[in-house]
């Protein structure tokens, strides 16, 4: 069908110009010269702007309505085919909030946020919230007007949600992490009760090159290909895709807890699996249906490779020694049960990315809170390092020392990601759920861990998950893998268990 193939190259186009930008991206975040930001936040302003013509381009809504997409029947004529008709469902929702958004604003968006991750890496480093605020500010009132833009009816954080989860919304969020709440107090009571487990081993000196090494035979171990992506260090780890065979991943270490970067691995490395495995069909490769369902799904992507995986012990079975010959001596005289124990620790901390899995998603719900009353007016900007340690003893029983390991641990806000965080707590019960559904189906994914068939697991997720990429609303996908909505008892249940073995209770 010639509108179809048209739209296709015209996504196609625009998708080639994100990528483009992908790489200035990536480049700021590695290996740039700090003094050249400011030319740098200009290129990726006139980037952003490109995308922003290309897809509000009145051709695409052309296109899209002659075959019958509309923003009331996204999808257009029933006489499509599926995977034609979730395209246009895509695309009319793409074009749309592009089209309500005027260039000017995507342009210093782009801008501001290029020169706010700069400021926040600067600020992190010298502990110093009073130097990011004012970008911090400004971020805040881009997603405010962004918001106003795409839906001035309704809530501001609402609209901010759904770019991140399709759907989403703050009532929704709040009352599945009401629940999840409860249920992470109660078991951290349980496990306050018990004797604690000695960590200390984790703490040893390990230099950075080491952990390089440990990190690469990982990325081996998982099946990530080193010719289609790489491997580098970040102030926050990321991944990022600027190509369909060029998707990178980054990673932090510390020499003084090396688990950050051994699972930091693991956890970008999940993400990447997914977007190389997405391939809806060959003509929509390099298209906006080659993207993730959503956030959440790609965040259960890393969290069961990081976790459900990375922490288990039939993982660390079949692959403690050669972790300890890459890492030697740090490792050289701990056992298999005492290292699993380890690193399975429950203890509330001061950072998110080492948090354990039962505290995580505490982090996430401060968060998901804070930045709630941001946007909503009711946290100033100033008062947030304040609010922010004031959350974190009441959740958590811990309050950071300086704003570093506080409110400026995380590169989100200063990207201007408010609604990302969700993503990450949502994304480990989908985790969870998908564990089980494969248990149902037949495959005993920790059968297949011990017998180091991780192959069996990837081959399951490639099929299931990631090769649809935005064929389905997360909410679809869930039903059509596991044929039940997102139901959180899937991830407490796992977490009772295991954690009940690690401590006996």
């Amino acid at each position: 069908m010639e509108a179809i193939e048209q739209l296709r190259t015209l996504d196609s186009e625009a998708k080639t110009i994100e990528h483009i930008g992908a790489i200035l991206g990536w480049d700021q975040e590695t290996y740039m010269p700090a003094a050249a930001i400011d030319e740098r936040a200009d290129q990726l302003a006139m980037i952003e702007s490109l995308v922003h013509d290309k897809i509000s381009s009145p051709r695409i809504g052309e296109l899209l309505a002659e075959l019958g997409s509309t923003s009331a029947n996204p999808e257009g004529g029933t006489g499509l085919r599926a995977i034609d008709r979730a395209y246009l469902r895509v695309m009319r929702r793409i074009h749309d909030q592009a089209t309500k958004l005027p260039g000017e604003l995507v342009s210093e968006m782009a801008r501001a946020t290029s020169l706010s991750q700069a400021a926040w890496a600067e600020a992190r480093k010298a502990n110093d919230f009073a130097a990011f605020a004012p970008h911090l500010e400004r971020m805040l009132g881009f997603n405010k007007k962004v918001a106003a833009c795409l839906d001035p009816h309704a809530r501001p954080y609402d609209v901010l949600l759904d770019q991140y989860e399709e759907g989403g919304t703050e009532a929704g969020v709040a009352s599945v992490f009401g629940t999840l709440r409860k249920d992470l107090v109660a078991l951290l009571d349980k496990i306050r009760g018990r004797p604690q487990v000695d960590d200390s081993v984790l703490r040893r000196h390990c230099p950075a090159a080491a952990q390089a090494r440990a990190s690469s035979a990982l990325l081996g171990i998982l099946s990530y290909d080193p010719e289609r992506g790489r491997l580098d260090t970040a102030a926050h780890p990321f991944t990022t895709t600027l190509g369909s065979s060029d998707v990178r991943i980054t990673t932090r270490y510390l020499e003084n807890f090396f688990p950050t970067g051994v699972f930091g691995t693991m956890h970008e490395t999940g993400h990447a699996l997914y977007e190389l495995g997405i391939d809806p069909a060959p003509e929509y490769r390099r298209t906006s249906l080659a993207e993730a369902s959503s956030m959440a799904i790609h965040e259960s992507q890393s969290r069961l490779w990081e976790n459900l995986v990375g922490r288990s012990l039939g993982f660390w079975r079949n692959h403690l020694a050669a972790i300890q010959k890459e890492l030697s001596p740090v490792l050289d005289s701990v056992g298999l049960e005492a290292f699993h124990m380890a690193v399975n620790k429950v203890e509330p901390s001061l950072i998110r990315t080492e948090a354990d899995e039962v505290t995580y998603g505490l982090h996430v719900i401060l968060r998901f809170e804070l930045e709630g009353a941001l946007v909503s007016g009711n946290l100033a900007v100033a008062d947030l390092p304040a609010a922010w340690n004031e959350g974190m003893r009441k959740l958590l029983g811990v309050v950071p020392p300086d704003d570093a390991r506080g409110c400026l641990q995380d590169i989100h806000w200063s990207m201007g990601e408010f609604g990302y965080f969700p993503s990450y707590a949502l994304g480990n019960l989908y985790s969870a759920q998908w564990w089980d559904t494969m248990k149902r189906q037949g495959l005993d994914p920790a059968g297949a861990v011990e017998k180091d068939d991780l192959a069996s697991i990837l081959a399951w997720l490639r099929t299931n998950i990631h090769k649809h990429g935005a064929v389905y609303k997360p909410g679809e996908l869930a039903m059509h893998v596991s044929g039940t909505p997102l139901d959180p008892s899937h991830f407490t249940r796992y977490l009772n268990n295991k954690y009940a073995g690690v401590y006996g209770f």
